[in-house]
């Protein structure tokens, strides 16, 4: 089955990635035991970064990167700007953790963490590039979603230098990947298998905020059980799917999240033979399709308040938009 979101990720780096797997001894410092000198420059910069985006200025962001980053980020900061400026309407946000490293020498690459078993618990990788490393990991919120800025700044002669900078999605309706991932596995052994897939659409959305970066040490373990379902999902309903108890034969192009204030309902594109122009057709095949959605989809209407449908004429390409005619199943509570 198609998996049909749009990730809200940008990631600019100074580094080479991670082919170094050599790992350097370090001292390492977090939230309250991190010097107050170091945490008070370090604010002063974050505020920066959030005001940059705010403010949609690229200049005032490019003057908090090391040389190396600027080098390679380009035309980068405009896109990034671009995508981030509108949905930063305030200067306020809070921080998830941070860390300052010390390291005797340069080179390699190394992780911090807190914790290794609770479910949360996750470690930030970065390439060591200078003795000092200080990792702010700033959450923003939106009225749907929790944002995560991974900000890893390097300590120059010339003084703290943004090496790395990530922008992902965290948490939606205040729900991490992990919340996603249990639900999912409840609802998974209750039989519903669309809800279950559904939530795990929403745990891969929030699972790797900052790709290599930011890594949940459960992850592996949403990865296998998600790959599970994946796997019984495409088994059960092969995409697409033609309704052959409609008589216009309809076909299902996928199935997928859409958020609102609300909650999480779920959505159903659709390729029909009916112009989108001629409502009143369209109409009656979609109230066929309702009567039916439950059946095609077991457990798609249940314990939800909606279910909405996007009628198209043509495939969409998810490059180009492409018009659609939408419907909502309003479900009596």
């Amino acid at each position: 089955m198609k998996l049909s979101y749009i990730l809200f990720v940008w990631l600019l780096s100074a580094t080479s990635g991670f082919a170094q797997i050599a790992f350097s001894a370090q001292a390492t410092n977090w939230n309250d035991h991190i010097d107050n000198v170091s945490r008070s420059q370090i604010k002063l910069l974050d505020d920066k970064v959030i005001e940059s985006f705010y403010e949609g200025n690229g200049q005032k962001l490019t003057s908090m990167f090391s040389d190396r980053l600027k080098s390679i980020a380009g035309n980068k900061i405009d896109d990034l700007i671009k995508m981030i400026h509108p949905v930063v309407t305030t200067k306020e946000y809070s921080l998830l953790d941070e860390y300052l490293t010390k390291s005797p020498t340069v080179g390699g690459t190394t992780s911090v963490f807190k914790g290794v078993s609770g479910d949360e618990d996750y470690k930030v990788n970065f390439e060591i590039m200078v003795k000092q490393t200080y990792v702010s990991l700033i959450i923003y919120k939106t009225p749907l979603k929790d944002l995560l800025f991974t900000c890893i700044y390097g300590k120059y002669d010339d003084g703290w230098k943004i090496n790395i900078l990530r922008a992902g999605v965290y948490k939606i309706l205040d729900k991490s990947a992990f919340d996603f991932f249990k639900k999912a596995k409840k609802i998974y052994e209750s039989g519903n298998l669309i809800d279950a897939w559904n939530n795990l659409c929403m745990a891969k959305q929030t699972a790797v905020p900052a790709e290599n970066y930011f890594v949940y040490f459960k992850l592996p373990e949403m990865e296998s059980f998600g790959n599970k379902v994946d796997a019984e999902m495409r088994d059960k309903f092969p995409i697409p799917m033609t309704i052959r108890e409609v008589k216009t034969l309809p076909q299902i192009l996928n199935e997928e999240q859409v958020i609102i204030n609300e909650g999480m309902f779920p959505s159903v594109s659709y390729l029909t033979k009916i112009d989108l122009k001629d409502v009143k057709s369209l109409t009656a095949e979609n109230e066929e399709i309702k009567k039916r959605i439950g059946l095609i989809f077991p457990g798609i209407d249940k314990n939800k308040k909606y279910v909405f449908f996007k009628a198209f004429n043509e495939i969409p390409n998810g490059k180009t938009p492409v018009e659609h005619y939408g419907f909502m199943l309003k479900i009596p509570q």
